[in-house]
């Protein structure tokens, strides 16, 4: 199965699948160096964001220790697409609060998970930049 991108071209043996995660290095603020990934996964069964999420949360929350879950809701990306939110808050050993922020999004029947951590001052300000970069996403329609 050959690959599509840009930089590079592979093709895969028949029992491979590709399941890049994409990331984004953005600015290093209040100790903390900021990265944004985005996951694809063509193999899902849920056909909303929402159930896609569902199916994820769980084993996102058993991943980090003693985390709560601070938002978790609908979401409407400005080209329309739904989506769902969910924020994580957990304490790692520095003893500086975490916020794991994931976008949840279906298009014809892919998934789609952009998914990024924070600090208590930039879920308010960097943030932000994984909302424009959430709107600013283009899918190519099949």
């Amino acid at each position: 199965m050959p690959t599509n991108n840009p930089r590079f071209e592979l093709t895969l043996p028949d029992g491979w699948a590709d399941r890049t995660i994409y990331s984004y290095v953005g600015p290093d603020d209040s100790g903390l160096q900021h990265v944004v990934t985005l996951s694809i996964d063509d193999s899902i069964r849920a056909e909303t964001a929402a159930e896609f999420a569902r199916e994820r949360v769980d084993a996102t929350a058993r991943s980090l220790p003693a985390a709560e879950i601070v938002k978790d809701e609908e979401k409407k990306l400005p080209n329309g697409t739904e989506a769902w939110e969910v924020v994580f808050k957990w304490m790692p050993a520095d003893n500086m609060p975490r916020f794991l922020k994931q976008l949840y999004f279906v298009t014809d029947g892919v998934g789609y998970c952009l998914a990024g951590t924070f600090t208590r001052k930039t879920i308010k300000t960097i943030a932000l930049d994984m909302d424009r970069i959430a709107a600013s996403l283009r899918i190519p329609q099949k």
